[in-house]
């Protein structure tokens, strides 16, 4: 079965190219088994192995706060193309920041370890294997999802469970998210730079405390294992009826983060909602021209009659180094004195179309 997949080509052209190569990681792996149960395995490839048995990490891109339960599909474009995919990950560089900026301190790695006891016990009833599990179900207990530039959103990892399963979630939820909270305020209280309130950061603490991380390593390599919200949320709920609310945490306090914030809001708000509901032009009132407008606009078809080679360009140059004689007859027309010089583009969209 092995030596199967690792010589299968992934060509089926229903297949995403960004998806194939999510197939390289899990055929490396089964490569590996494969040369570790024969005489030819090594401690390095043992090493190798280890680390790509690490769950797949998530990319999320920002996420979103819901109540109903959603079914998703899954994207991966790592490289961002259009003006919403670099806004997306602008937001996401600035997540993984602010979670460099605390996460290296001696305090974190103590107090995690500390309550590492307590966070398992309370969920060792749901048995969570890996990181994408623990993932899913400590953004469920939050209450939110991350989603994607294509709108694709994180599933809830309840969805199809039995009864009894659910009901065990609902009662393990509370005391799980104050265990987080109440972790979070003793890391600040430890004179960590974090907010204890940030969903994102409460995100970070479950990961770091259910699975067994290394915090003695480099800020950036943990960070790297991590999956991450950014300092802020989109209200799902507010956006299905096509209205627009964030919220920010005090690692989002940025105006660059804050602007993608609200233009990702208003993208979601347009993808679930209604449409927005804008005022009616001039007050709802007839459209009326202005009479400045309607005065030039006559005076121009008159000078164009009289002489059918008349341009605007002409009209506003010189002959023999003095103004044109019709831009002295458009003058007077309109009353203005010798200081009086029009706007070029206004004289070009005024300018008569027919010459007939």
């Amino acid at each position: 079965m092995l030596e199967s997949f690792v010589k299968a080509p992934i060509t089926d052209p229903s297949v995403p190219p960004s998806f194939r190569g999510w197939f390289e990681e899990p055929r490396r792996a089964a490569e590996l088994i494969l040369r570790l149960s024969g005489p030819d395995g090594t401690s390095e490839d043992e090493r190798e192995l280890a680390e790509l048995m690490v769950a797949p990490r998530l990319s999320p891109w920002h996420w979103v706060k819901h109540d109903v339960d959603q079914q998703t599909k899954w994207t991966d474009e790592r490289v961002p193309v259009t003006a919403n995919e670099k806004r997306h990950k602008r937001v996401k560089t600035v997540a993984e920041n602010a979670v460099r900026g605390w996460i290296g301190s001696p305090a974190v790695a103590r107090e995690v370890e500390g309550a590492r006891a307590r966070l398992n016990s309370l969920v060792d009833p749901l048995v969570l294997p890996d990181q994408l599990t623990v993932t899913l179900v400590s953004a469920h207990f939050l209450g939110g999802a991350g989603y994607y530039p294509d709108g694709s959103e994180w599933s809830n990892p309840f969805d199809g469970a039995p009864e009894d399963v659910r009901s065990l979630a609902e009662r393990i939820q509370p005391a799980f998210i104050d265990a987080l909270k109440e972790l979070g305020r003793r890391i600040e209280a430890a004179g960590v730079r974090l907010d204890p309130d940030d969903p994102g950061v409460l995100l970070v603490l479950a990961q770091l405390t259910l699975l067994d991380s290394n915090l003695s390593r480099p800020a950036s390599e943990i960070v790297s294992r991590l999956n991450i919200w950014p300092p802020g949320y989109v209200d799902r709920e507010a956006a299905s009826h096509g209205q627009v609310a964030t919220w920010s945490s005090r690692h989002g306090r940025s105006a660059r983060f804050q602007a993608d914030l609200a233009a990702s809001a208003e993208a979601v708000a347009r993808r679930l909602g209604p449409p927005p509901i804008r005022p009616p032009y001039s007050g709802g009132q007839k459209r009326a021209t202005r009479s400045d407008t309607v005065a030039l606009k006559r005076a121009l078809a008159i000078l164009v009659e009289r002489d059918r080679s008349l341009t605007s360009s002409t009209l506003l140059g010189f002959v023999n180094g003095e103004e044109h004689p019709a831009f002295k007859t458009l003058r007077q027309a309109l009353g203005k004195d010798d200081r009086w010089l029009p706007d070029r583009r206004r004289i070009d969209r005024l300018w008569p179309t027919s010459r007939h």
